[in-house]
């Protein structure tokens, strides 16, 4: 009897660790399966990216090995955040200027649905350093007007890889760097027409195409959130949008990998 007892809370913990439920001080153990990423991961569990990649010494938030077993830590802030008590007339967008951090960050790391709503009292994550992975590079709602993949050329015809998703923006429309780098790039360039390049770490770079205007230089480093120019209709477009790349090691990655977008 005492042997069969043993085997099955053996069972019990194989299952436990392998499925992620609570183990000890509200920390969960989770299996990383084939395709999965570290957003995704946190936003199944509902804690912060960043805690994630703190417990468990992650180097590349971008390259988790299938297979690997992660420790989730529970939902209390990470040792390199802080909590603020929203009070009356405060917005999202004040709050994430007072301590300087992007108010996308601030809506997507603690699930606000509505930004222009904050009930007073609601305790908000506030990230030390505000850089929680990659955030949209528009500010208005996200409307997909060409998918990352194979498609015939809106111009040409021709069958072909497209190397990034598009964006509806009209001309004149400010486009944020989508992660705080250094700009490799700022001119003309074939199809893109007017184009950013920035260099991030771990080897990523994102791209800005068919710009009516370029407000950085090459050379400059620039913030998460920072306007790096206006959207436009130059190069070989058919109207005014934001081609946006995300690329690792200088080959295209489909961008919804590390950016939701609904």
């Amino acid at each position: 009897m005492y042997r069969r007892f043993i085997h099955i809370f053996i069972a019990v913990l194989f299952v436990v660790t392998l499925f992620g439920t609570p183990l000890t001080a509200g920390v969960q153990q989770h299996l990383v399966q084939k395709g999965e990423t570290l957003s995704e991961i946190a936003q199944k569990y509902k804690v912060p990216l960043k805690s994630i990649i703190q417990a468990n010494s992650i180097k590349s938030a971008h390259r988790i090995q299938t297979g690997k077993t992660l420790r989730i830590p529970g939902n209390a802030f990470a040792l390199n955040e802080s909590l603020y008590q929203v009070k009356p007339g405060d917005t999202l967008i004040g709050i994430a200027r007072l301590h300087n951090v992007e108010w996308k960050v601030l809506q997507r790391i603690n699930g606000i649905s509505s930004p222009r709503n904050l009930q007073i009292g609601t305790e908000i994550r506030i990230p030390h350093d505000g850089t929680l992975g990659f955030i949209s590079p528009l500010r208005v709602p996200l409307v997909v007007t060409s998918e990352y993949g194979y498609r015939p050329h809106p111009v040409t015809g021709r069958y072909q890889f497209h190397k990034g998703i598009d964006f509806r923006a009209a001309t004149g429309t400010r486009v944020y760097a989508s992660k705080g780098g250094r700009v490799i790039f700022a001119g003309r360039k074939g199809g893109y027409g007017k184009i950013v390049g920035i260099e991030h770490e771990d080897n990523f770079t994102t791209w800005y195409g068919h710009l009516s205007r370029i407000r950085v230089k090459r050379g400059q480093t620039v913030s998460q959130g920072k306007v790096i120019g206006l959207s436009g209709n130059t190069g070989i477009s058919t109207g005014p949008h934001l081609h946006f790349e995300i690329r690792y090691k200088g080959r295209s990655e489909k961008p919804t990998k590390h950016l939701p977008i609904p």
